[in-house]
């Protein structure tokens, strides 16, 4: 039988459980810490077989995040993907939306296209939205049979409470 591990002990346990919790859509950083959850319960060569990584790498995870808790556990900038818009093209985006906040994102995708000669797809488009915190106003659903001119008349007609 192997013997236990120094680096395994109750606080990391602990430690990485909560950073787990605050830690939200991740995912690498949260198999990490799964993994380090698991091997302080389990042992650090099972979590490695089960996990598909060797030994080494478990433990390079375990000491990253004893040294210097989340940061280490990000995939470093050369192996993230890489963002399809520049600076320059988020302030246009961001123009273009202040000038119309009416604009759909394919009227986006087609300015970007013209102005900047980048091809975006919509959910990259989407994406890059949210990030400049600006929101969707969606128009309440209209059956296809609906009559306008009845549903004005109701409107003036009904009365308020």
């Amino acid at each position: 039988m192997s013997r236990r591990s120094s680096y395994l002990s109750e606080e990391l346990l602990e430690s990485a459980q909560i950073e787990l919790k605050k830690l939200g859509g991740n995912a690498l950083i949260a198999r990490k810490l799964e993994a380090i959850i698991a091997a302080c319960k389990h042992g650090i060569t099972q979590v490695a077989k089960v996990y598909g990584v060797t030994r080494t790498t478990v433990l390079f995870w375990i000491k990253n995040f004893l040294s210097t808790k989340l940061e280490n556990l990000k995939a470093p900038p050369s192996r993230r993907r890489k963002t399809i818009l520049n600076d320059l093209d988020r302030d246009v985006i961001r123009k273009i939306v202040d000038e119309n906040p009416q604009v759909t994102i394919n009227f986006l995708i087609r300015k970007v296209l013209e102005i900047c000669g980048k091809k975006i797809s919509k959910t990259s488009m989407h994406r890059e939205i949210q990030k400049m915190r600006y929101s969707y106003i969606t128009p309440r659903p209209q059956h296809y049979k609906q009559d306008k001119t009845k549903v004005d008349a109701f409107k003036k007609t009904s009365t308020k409470n």
